[in-house]
């Protein structure tokens, strides 16, 4: 797999894992949550050249990162992975640094992009396919964020996702009742 966009991580143990899993990968490290303005000016550059990828952790420093980056540079794509996925049990920590080969792959095989266009997605129409307010409304949440590659989500997060990368209350319709299908096979 090639890729040409420049991949914003988090740290050097990221940049070296995923150096293992892609031959030719270029990295621009935020170290850590401290992100300063020439990160953000290198990011940007970076961005105008050849295109920008975040893929941060899956927790709330990586969330944060993002959400820095996403307002101060445009049109980044992002690749998100599942927290399950990247977690290390023994040393109890997580990072992109902890994930499989193929986990890697299918994330960023797996890009979302920012759309010019917003969602008109709400509230209600979340409560109302049980994506808010009942007893699973995070299994299914959960459910469509990994179909659709959106990393994990609180309800919050989910419905500013969907909004942001312009996804339909149609394709919403559809995933919720592939999960309720999937329930009822169980």
């Amino acid at each position: 797999m090639r890729i040409k966009e420049i991949i914003v991580v988090e740290g050097k143990a990221d940049t070296r894992r995923l150096k293992e899993v892609f031959n030719n990968i270029d990295t621009i490290e935020t170290r850590g949550s401290a992100i300063n303005k020439r990160t953000l000016e290198l990011i940007a550059e970076a961005q105008k050249k050849r295109g920008v990828i975040i893929f941060t952790d899956p927790d709330y420093q990586g969330k944060r990162i993002r959400n820095i980056i996403n307002d101060a540079v445009p049109d980044c794509k992002n690749a998100y992975i599942m927290k399950e996925k990247a977690i290390d049990y023994k040393l109890h920590k997580v990072g992109v640094e902890h994930c499989t080969r193929e986990d890697l792959i299918e994330s960023l095989s797996n890009i979302t992009e920012v759309s010019d266009s917003e969602s008109k997605i709400t509230f209600l129409d979340l409560y109302n396919l049980k994506l808010i307010g009942c007893k699973n409304s995070n299994e299914i949440r959960d459910f469509i964020s990994e179909k659709l590659h959106l990393g994990n989500n609180n309800a919050k997060q989910f419905i500013k996702k969907i909004k942001m990368f312009n996804i339909s209350l149609e394709t919403i319709k559809q995933l919720s009742e592939e999960y309720e299908k999937k329930q009822v096979v169980k």
